[in-house]
């Protein structure tokens, strides 16, 4: 078979399948280790949701996507079993791993390729709910790089200035790039090359957003939308591949009613457009409820709500309410969309000849 009619096979094929492929022979190994198609087959690719489980007890982490509507999982490669370790976020099919002391790993469960990064030069412990130290990878268009982002709290007790270092995969070393003032009022997300989070001032909630270029390692800021235009709690996540605001109503008393997803426009980077708006199931406990991660898949919108609950919103639907979408299930999870995809971890893999 020729080299374009192989490569043009190889484009059809999930990215678990080309994992295996990598190792039949060096001709193989050629085509699927080149840069060029290792990026282009990811941009192939279909957002699913991976759910992370946090038990312990549960098989230690237990990572598992969801594959299509018929509510279909499969398990994926996994950390060892030998701790217990939480995603911070995840890039381009790869996994930012952290646990409580403070190590972070970065995982491609599709082809089972981890990286143990060294020590952050603030090693205080972290857990999946801090918004004072946490982590975020993410990637450079233009250098087709990968960073970790590690935002921490300054040294001053009084600061609310965030610190950030950063780590590029396959440089070996934690590198100090400044910090900014306004403490983040939870984690980040990453969305096309820029790590945004929501920040606080004295404990009490801005009106901006912060923004980290993740290629050039500039910060800017970003102002919310009127608070009028929206009124309640919100978080960030990516949808569609744009920046979005989650907002729960704002009511005072008594569980939220209402969701609205905010989409940030993508020509002008200020002005926001309501794109969603659904009602809450009646269960919901507390007006302090933000869900952290959303996923359009086949026409629908995906919601973890709780702990061990998956939600879904059909547009298309008369209804706006939010329906159950998968049962309850036996463990506590956390849901980030995940790509597979054979992204290397490993920098040989770019400059390796093939004799």
């Amino acid at each position: 078979m020729c080299d374009d009619a192989l490569t043009e096979v190889f484009r059809r094929l999930p990215a678990r399948s080309l994992a295996a492929c990598r190792l039949v022979c060096k001709s193989w190994m050629a085509v699927l280790t080149d840069p060029h198609f290792i990026h282009e087959h990811l941009s192939r690719g279909q957002q699913k949701l991976l759910l992370f489980a946090n038990d312990r007890v549960i098989d230690r982490s237990l990572a598992m996507v969801l594959a299509d509507d018929n509510k279909s999982m499969y398990q994926l490669s996994r950390p060892a079993a030998s701790r217990s370790v939480f995603v911070h976020n995840s890039c381009n099919g790869l996994l930012c791993l952290g646990d409580s002391s403070g190590a972070v790993e970065v995982l491609n469960p599709t082809t089972g390729e981890s990286l143990m990064l060294p020590m952050p030069m603030y090693t205080a412990g972290s857990s999946q709910f801090s918004s004072c130290n946490w982590h975020c990878l993410g990637f450079c268009p233009g250098t087709r790089e990968h960073k970790i982002v590690h935002f921490y709290p300054d040294a001053h007790i009084d600061s609310f200035k965030v610190c950030c270092e950063i780590y590029t995969i396959g440089a070996g070393v934690w590198r100090q790039v400044g910090s900014f003032h306004g403490a983040p009022t939870d984690r980040g997300v990453h969305v096309n090359g820029t790590v945004y989070y929501l920040t606080k001032f004295r404990y009490i909630a801005s009106s901006r957003i912060n923004c980290l270029n993740v290629e050039s390692e500039k910060f800017n800021v970003m102002m919310l939308p009127p608070r009028k235009s929206y009124g309640g709690h919100c978080s960030l996540t990516e949808l569609e591949g744009k920046l979005c605001l989650l907002v729960v109503d704002g009511a005072l008393e008594g569980p939220p009613r209402t969701m609205d997803i905010l989409m940030l426009n993508s020509d002008d980077k200020q002005s926001w457009t309501c794109r969603y708006h659904f009602s809450l199931p009646w269960l919901m406990p507390s007006c302090y409820f933000t869900p952290k991660h959303t996923l359009s898949h086949d026409g629908k919108i995906w919601v973890q709500l709780l702990a061990r609950n998956l939600y879904c919103f059909d547009p298309s639907s008369s209804s706006e309410e939010l329906m159950i979408a998968w049962p309850e299930l036996d463990f506590p999870f956390s849901t980030h969309t995940f790509i597979e995809s054979i992204v290397p971890l490993r920098k040989d893999y770019f400059i390796k000849q093939i004799r």
